[in-house]
């Protein structure tokens, strides 16, 4: 059994009836994309006359046009158009993994009740674009895997507790790597193996153009600069505390530092809405909102379980698709990530070296 939840935009008239908008919007996300109604048409499998309706029912809706056409020009979004475009993919940024860890949790509760196979191994992963194109390959050719999003340390933990069969967390490479591996040390285990999933940048991401000049984290001392930050947990939280210890500055002097946003993309968002300036992010989430980034560091995200799953035929499929060419390619498309060069196996000591100087 498998579910899906997804977030929905309706219009309410006067008496209170929602109209749902789902069907107009992704018309108008692909005229958008490519500024012509007939492709965004042929991209969707509707008939251009379809396609014509739907607008024309729109523009009536709102008392207004969304879409202006012009003769060997194409098609183009109105202001209208542009904001109810822009407030999908909010929507989408913002709930979309918070959905599907939902739609896992349910899945996992149904199949307790009506038992299928083995039932679906679990992932409690931070959120990120190469995970969740992971999960997502695998639910689309292999039907199963539970995946809960939340942060890397509590992801880490869970998995130490048993309550999740994989984690999947990130660590800086240079300078903050140690710092950074000293909040994980506690809860690994000897028996516990890693595979690294991808490399990634992760950065500041700020309105295009900068327009409050902040190429470092000492710049986010300035006034007035509003951050949106992660949750309590997450690796990118950390990181961010850490550069803050490092050049000096006072969390409680920074403007939002406890609002907060659960995953890259809501970030982006936010600040693409101008409820903020800055937040810390990785590149892929910026450049999906279309928002300048300033890089800080490169980090590897792993996963990590223990050893006795490589005996177990539900993990086969996982790393036979990290292998995979297909995927590989996928990751590599992503703006500022890179899949693993090796998809070697590793005891934590050998994947960091100074834990077993600890």
């Amino acid at each position: 059994m498998r579910f899906s939840i997804r977030p929905a935009i309706s219009h309410i008239d006067g008496s209170g009836r929602p109209t749902s908008l789902d069907k107009a919007l992704n018309l108008l996300s692909e005229v958008d994309a490519c500024g012509n109604l007939r492709q965004a048409s042929e991209r969707l499998r509707i008939s251009y006359r379809h396609a014509w309706n739907i607008l024309a029912e729109l523009d009536t809706l709102l008392g207004d046009s969304v879409v202006e056409m012009t003769r060997g020009r194409g098609s183009h979004l109105t202001d209208l158009g542009r904001k109810l475009v822009w407030a999908h993919k909010q929507v989408e940024a913002r709930l979309m993994p918070l959905l599907d860890s939902m739609a896992s949790e349910i899945e996992a509760e149904l199949h307790a009740v009506v038992p299928q196979g083995q039932g679906a191994l679990r992932l409690f992963a931070s959120h990120g674009f190469a995970v969740d194109a992971l999960h997502k390959r695998l639910i689309r050719k292999h039907g199963e895997l539970e995946i809960n999003y939340r942060g890397s340390l509590d992801a880490v933990d869970a998995l130490s507790r048993g309550a999740c069969d994989i984690a999947g967390f990130h660590i800086p490479q240079g300078p903050l790597l140690e710092p950074v591996l000293a909040n994980y040390a506690k809860l690994f285990k000897p028996t516990f193996r890693l595979v690294c999933l991808a490399t990634r940048g992760q950065g500041i991401m700020v309105a295009k153009g900068n327009p409050k000049q902040i190429w470092s984290i000492a710049d986010l001392a300035k006034a007035p600069v509003r951050l949106v930050n992660r949750q309590e947990n997450s690796g990118t939280r950390m990181l961010l505390e850490l550069l803050l210890a490092q050049a000096g500055i006072d969390r409680r002097d920074l403007a939002g530092f406890e609002s907060i946003e659960f995953t890259h993309a809501a970030v982006a968002a936010y600040i693409a809405s101008r409820k903020a300036d800055v937040g810390i992010g990785v590149e892929a989430a910026a450049r999906q909102f279309d928002l300048d980034f300033v890089p800080l560091l490169t980090e590897r995200y792993f996963l990590m379980f223990e050893e006795r799953l490589l005996h177990d035929s539900r993990f086969r499929p996982i790393l036979e698709t990290l292998e995979s060419g297909e995927f590989k390619a996928e990751v590599s498309r992503l703006p500022g990530y890179a899949p693993s060069l090796s998809l070697e196996l590793l005891k934590p000591d050998e994947a960091f070296p100074t834990l077993g100087r600890r």
